[in-house]
């Protein structure tokens, strides 16, 4: 089974570069079951981080580029690298075969399973409203507790991985204490890839979830009993049933 990480933007041209992207990789690879082989491909451009609705949708047209190409190469899940999902519903609609998976949705719902109110540690306030919005597509907004952000810029989460983590926590308390969160979400996928998930969980005594381990059981179940999306529910656009291709659709 073929799993393809996306980061929708250019993560290797950043300050992380390259060996950044490789070692999302080897943990991917790490976590995935037995039987996936999981790659990670950034896009050419775009937002170097993702950290406001702007930003998302700016990402979205190159991802859909490298999604369709991927999809036409047989990739046999597409796991779509940032936690507010951006351009998730477009990317359905673009793809017949490859499984899809959003991050965000993914461990909203397996919050669910494992509580009565989740509650999400992100990043920054101007990703606030897009993940009320992903929760609320996602019909869950009766079981969100709360959000609250570490304030700290994705690029630079990984710079002290301590204080990340401290912040995080101190968030975390704040949902579980405050707001009556029973499970907590990482809301971020560079949070993520910190692997703070079962730190939080000793320390704050209620369920994490690691967004990352979230898409990465979903796309391979999907994958392995052939769960995709409802092209009724995600129609190809008419332009491009008729023949067109996504350069078509953009004038100028």
């Amino acid at each position: 089974m073929r799993i393809v990480y996306v980061v929708p933007g250019p993560m290797s041209r950043t300050a992380l570069g390259g060996a950044e992207v490789q070692r999302r990789q080897e943990i991917l690879r790490r976590w995935a079951p037995e039987g996936a082989e999981v790659t990670v491909q950034d896009v050419p451009s775009g937002p170097a981080s993702i950290e406001s609705a702007y930003e998302e949708y700016v990402s979205v047209e190159q991802t859909a580029r490298l999604v369709t190409r991927l999809e036409a190469d047989g990739a046999d899940a597409i796991i779509l690298g940032c936690y507010g999902d951006p351009g998730l519903d477009a990317l359905c609609e673009l793809t017949e075969r490859a499984i899809l998976v959003g991050p965000g949705a993914a461990s909203a719902h397996l919050a669910t399973m494992l509580g009565h109110r989740f509650g999400v540690v992100t990043v920054a306030d101007g990703v606030v409203h897009p993940i009320r919005r992903l929760v609320a597509d996602a019909g869950l907004t009766g079981s969100l507790a709360g959000i609250a952000v570490v304030d700290v810029p994705v690029l630079e989460l990984g710079t002290d991985r301590e204080a990340s983590a401290l912040r995080a926590a101190e968030a975390g308390r704040t949902l579980v204490d405050r707001d009556g969160a029973d499970v907590l979400v990482l809301g971020c996928m560079s949070m993520a890839f910190l692997e703070l998930d079962a730190d939080l969980q000793a320390k704050l005594g209620v369920p994490v979830v690691n967004p990352v381990k979230a898409a990465l059981a979903i796309a391979h179940a999907r994958a392995q009993f052939g769960w995709r999306h409802s092209k009724t529910a995600y129609p190809t656009p008419r332009k491009l049933a008729a023949g067109a291709t996504l350069g078509d659709l953009v004038v100028g």
